[in-house]
C-alpha cells in the first residue's frame, strides 16, 4: 500500500505549544502508512526524529515561504497550526496541488472581552478570509467549537491535543508544600492572584516557571508589569510579592520534568485558555490542578477526582485550606491526575489524528 505523505507545518526544534505538539504528532504517527516531513528553524539546535525528514528554514518571509510551499506540493495532506506564520499566499497556491489541509484552534475565538483569535488578526474579516483557505478546522475542545459563533464554521468533533507522558516523573503527592505556576507573565495569565495566595498562605512556597520578561522586578520586591496586550491595562501597575514566591525564570523543557518533580499542585488563574498543555504535563507529573471553569475545563477533568474546577478566587482559597488540612484529597486526586494524562497521551491519542488524516476532504 502506498504511503501517505503528512507535512506538519511547525518547527519542532523551537520551544511553543504548536511546535511541541507537531514534534509528538510526527513522533507517534505510523510510520508504515506515513511519510512524514516537518520544519526546523536554522538558527536553533538541530534535531532528529526517527523516519521524519525535516526542512531546515532561516528566519525570513522568503524562506518561510519555500518551505511551507515545497512541504506543501510534497504532501498528500497538510497540518498548518501555526495561523500567524503560515504564508497565505501558500494557501491561495495549493487551490493549484489541491493538497488536503487541516488546522487546530486552540484558544478563544470571538470573545472580545478577552484575549481573542480577533486580536491576532486585527480584526474578525481577516480572520474569516485567512480560515476560508483552509477546509478542515478542528477545535481542540468541546468549549472552544460551542464558542465558535463569528463566522469560521468548525468541526463538531474536537481534536484533543496530548503529552508525553513518559518524560516525566510519577511519584504521587502526599502533602501539600509546594504550588506552581507556569507560563508567561502576562496580563492573559491573570498572574496578579498567584501573589495574592501566597500572600494569604506563607507557610507555602509559590513557584512561578515561565518568562519574565514582562516584569521588572525591584529591589523591593515589586513587579513593575509590562504586557503585549498594552492596550488592557496600566503598564506602570506595580504588585509587591511575598518572601515565599520564588521566580524559577524560563527553564529548559528538558529542565521542566526535574522540577515539576518538587511541585504537589498547579494553580492557573487565567480565565482564557484552550485545553492548556501544562495541566497535562502537570498530571503527568502526579500533579493535580485548580483551575477556573471559564473555558470548560469539566470537559476533561472531574472536581475531587483528578484536579479541581472553581467559579472564583475565593473557591480557590477554599480548596487549598481544604488540601492542607487533609492530604488525603491531595493524595487521591494526585491518582487521578496520572490516570488524566495517560487518557491524553500522545501515542493513545494519535489513532484519532490518523483516523483524522485518512478521512479528510
Amino acid at each position: 500500500m502506498k504511503k501517505k505523505k503528512i507535512f506538519l507545518g511547525a518547527y519542532i526544534n523551537y520551544l511553543n505549544a504548536q511546535n511541541i505538539n507537531c514534534k509528538s504528532i510526527a513522533t507517534h504517527l505510523d510510520k508504515s502508512k506515513y511519510d512524514v516531513r516537518t520544519l526546523i528553524l536554522s538558527d536553533s539546535e538541530s534535531i532528529a526524529l526517527q523516519n521524519v525528514q525535516t526542512i531546515k528554514v532561516r528566519n525570513n518571509r522568503l524562506s518561510i515561504f519555500y518551505a511551507f510551499l515545497s512541504g506543501i506540493i510534497w504532501a498528500d495532506v497538510a497540518y498548518l497550526p501555526k495561523h500567524q506564520s503560515t504564508p497565505r499566499i501558500v494557501l491561495r497556491i495549493n487551490k493549484i496541488f489541491g493538497t488536503k489541509l487541516f488546522t487546530t484552534i486552540e484558544g478563544n475565538m470571538c470573545d472580545t472581552s478577552k484575549k481573542s483569535m480577533i486580536d491576532s488578526f486585527n480584526g474578525v474579516k481577516n480572520m474569516q478570509n485567512y480560515f476560508s483557505l483552509i477546509p478542515n478546522i478542528y477545535g481542540i475542545t468541546k468549549h472552544i467549537i460551542n464558542n465558535a459563533t463569528c463566522g469560521v464554521k468548525l468541526n463538531n468533533n474536537p481534536l484533543y491535543l496530548g503529552v508525553e507522558k513518559d518524560n516525566f516523573f510519577t511519584e504521587k503527592k502526599k502533602s501539600l508544600n509546594n504550588i506552581v505556576f507556569i507560563g508567561s507573565l502576562i496580563r492573559r495569565k491573570n498572574i496578579e492572584e498567584f501573589f495574592k495566595l501566597a500572600n494569604i498562605f506563607p507557610n507555602l512556597n509559590f513557584h512561578i516557571i515561565g518568562n519574565k520578561k514582562y516584569v521588572k522586578i525591584s529591589k523591593k520586591r515589586r513587579v513593575n508589569r509590562k504586557d503585549k496586550w498594552s492596550n488592557k491595562r496600566d503598564k506602570n501597575e506595580k504588585i509587591e510579592f511575598s518572601d515565599n514566591i520564588i521566580l524559577q525564570g524560563k527553564i529548559n523543557r528538558e529542565d521542566l520534568p526535574e522540577k515539576l518533580k518538587e511541585m504537589d499542585l498547579l494553580f492557573l488563574p487565567s480565565r482564557s485558555e484552550g485545553f492548556p498543555k501544562v495541566i497535562l504535563e502537570a498530571a503527568a507529573s502526579a500533579i493535580p490542578s485548580i483551575v477556573y471553569h471559564d473555558y470548560g475545563a469539566l470537559e476533561w477533568m472531574t472536581t475531587n477526582e483528578n484536579g479541581f474546577v472553581v467559579n472564583s478566587f475565593n473557591d480557590v482559597i477554599e480548596k487549598i485550606n481544604k488540601l492542607i488540612n487533609n492530604p488525603d484529597l491531595l493524595q487521591e486526586n494526585s491518582e487521578g491526575a496520572l490516570n488524566l494524562s495517560e487518557k491524553f497521551e500522545w501515542k493513545n491519542l494519535i489513532k484519532n489524528w490518523e483516523e483524522v488524516i485518512d478521512n479528510l476532504r
